[in-house]
């Protein structure tokens, strides 16, 4: 009987460099998937965009999945809002960190979290905000990013792309 319940408890955990995450991205948009290409195998990442009539604007710039092996990264959520936040404050010193939401399941950290800027007044400052899930699974570490345009940032999308992205899936 243990034998058999350790069976299926391997096969309930992904295999080391085959763990990934998903999310169910809203049917009204068109989506086009990219492999971004790494270095390494440790590393994997999608780009996804929306496909767009001419004239139309997207409601989104971008989104990137990316998967990070902890076998031979062995990284933490903890402190990576803030380490991106410092990144972005290098380019944008108005920068501001908003932790939308935090969880600590079977030992593993999930956080959403967004960074804007309140100056929309230069192109690169405040053009977008990055809204951004990350999540610690069995193997991996998972972040999804997302770009919205500032104009298009309002709170009925804002809570669109939260539920959307606290229903990722990894497997």
């Amino acid at each position: 009987m243990i034998a058999v319940l350790a069976c299926f408890t391997a096969f309930a955990q992904p295999k080391p460099g085959k763990e990934r995450i998903s999310i169910e991205l809203p049917a009204a948009y068109r989506w086009k998937s990219q492999k971004i290409p790494k270095d390494t195998k440790a590393i994997r990442g999608t780009l996804y965009t929306v496909r767009t009539a001419a004239g139309e604007t997207a409601p989104i710039d971008s989104i990137v999945i990316t998967t990070i092996d902890k076998r031979y990264y062995p990284m933490k959520a903890e402190g990576a809002p803030e380490e991106k936040w410092a990144y972005v404050k290098s380019a944008c010193p108005q920068a501001v960190l908003e932790i939308i939401d935090r969880k600590v399941a079977s030992g593993r950290t999930a956080i959403l979290y967004r960074i804007s800027s309140p100056d929309e007044t230069d192109g690169i400052c405040g053009s977008s905000v990055l809204l951004a899930y990350i999540v610690e699974g069995p193997t991996a570490l998972h972040t999804i990013e997302l770009r919205i345009p500032a104009a298009q940032y309002n709170p009925e999308t804002a809570a669109m792309w939260r539920d959307i992205l606290l229903g990722a899936v990894i497997s």
